[in-house]
């Protein structure tokens, strides 16, 4: 029933370390998910802020 497994872990995004032996195509991956990142948390705090409005 699943009881005997371990919860998992909560995903967390660290900067990739880079060697510098990246592809080009892997170095724009990686710059496109930082970006989705930080226009995810952008949208969020946007979120949080007309929650705060709408209670004031």
């Amino acid at each position: 029933m699943g009881l005997d497994k371990p919860k998992p872990k909560p995903h967390s995004k660290k900067q990739t370390d880079l060697s510098g032996y990246e592809s080009a195509q892997r170095k724009r991956f990686l710059r496109a998910e930082i970006e989705d990142e930080k226009l995810a948390a952008a949208a969020g705090r946007r979120h949080l802020l007309k929650l705060g409005r709408q209670v004031a």
